[in-house]
């Protein structure tokens, strides 16, 4: 009897190792991304004061580009320099320079910001 047990305790230790090995990625996770009624004030603007505005503002305008206001931020999305870039497309620019490309969470939000007619709201 004390054999049998002991098999079925190593058992159920090898299903828990086997079990804990699994692989999710952080998208399977975390994959409550908000992409419904994008806030330009509350989801766009943030990230471009934070990864975008430092380089591309009216004193520095690094390749031209101005997002320190909106009339420069809907130029980018209207040329489509905005989303390629942040995307890693290849006939753009990828950016922020030297850095890995934008969690897909945040892409996807500015893409629907784009799409919901990328409105000063």
């Amino acid at each position: 009897m004390l054999k049998v047990d002991k098999k079925i305790i190593l058992s159920f230790i090898s299903l828990f190792i086997l079990v804990g090995c699994t692989s999710d990625s952080e998208e399977e996770l975390y994959s409550n991304c908000e992409t419904d009624n994008m806030s330009f004030q509350i989801h766009i603007s943030p990230y471009l004061e934070n990864n975008c505005i430092s380089c591309h503002n009216q004193n520095l305008s690094s390749g031209g580009i101005d997002y320190s206001r909106f009339a420069g931020i809907k130029s980018g999305v209207d040329d489509g320099s905005l989303l390629g870039s942040i995307k890693h497309e290849t006939e753009y620019e990828a950016m922020p320079p030297n850095e890995s490309k934008t969690d897909d969470c945040k892409i996807n939000q500015i893409e629907a910001w784009i799409n919901q007619g990328a409105i000063n709201n």
